[in-house]
């Protein structure tokens, strides 16, 4: 038992810290399993530190029988200062040959792109993010959840 205690102790050590960067997460789930073009997901946040860039990411995660190769999204930025951001941004989910791409357990699978990458806040405050879809068609089957990670860069 005293040799596992260390062996425990070092395990708990390393897994507390393999995200520390991870400075905020979270997801929306779609009723149906549809996000609808209108369904806009927002988001918000504290930032404290402004002397770190931030890296932001948009998560799907989408059944296996979801029938579009990519999402087309608009990502806006609210910062604290008063700036907005916006970008629009393809979430790829296929590869050409139809191959899903991300990570995959039976038939669901999350993918997670990088979206705003390397960022600098001016100002501490509350930020707030907006996703929402910008493809032709109103509802989007087979897809689950719709997710904001951002990440501490420095």
């Amino acid at each position: 038992m005293k040799k596992l205690c260390p062996f425990l102790m070092l395990f708990l050590i390393v897994f507390i810290s393999c995200d520390s960067k991870k400075i905020y997460e979270k997801y929306f789930d779609n009723e149906r399993i549809t996000w609808n073009r209108f369904d806009e997901k927002t988001f918000q946040f504290e930032i404290e530190d402004i002397s770190a860039t931030y890296d932001f990411y948009i998560a799907i995660r989408h059944h296996t029988e979801v029938p579009f190769k990519y999402i087309s999204t608009k990502f806006t930025l609210y910062t604290p200062s008063g700036e907005v951001r916006m970008l629009e941004q393809k979430i790829i989910l296929k590869d050409n040959d139809g191959k899903l791409l991300g990570e995959g357990m039976g038939d669901l699978w999350d993918v997670i792109r990088p979206v705003r990458e390397d960022f600098e806040f001016t100002e501490p405050g509350i930020c707030r993010v907006e996703i929402s879809s910008t493809m032709p068609q109103a509802d989007l089957p087979g897809i689950m959840q719709v997710g904001l990670v951002v990440r501490k860069r420095r």
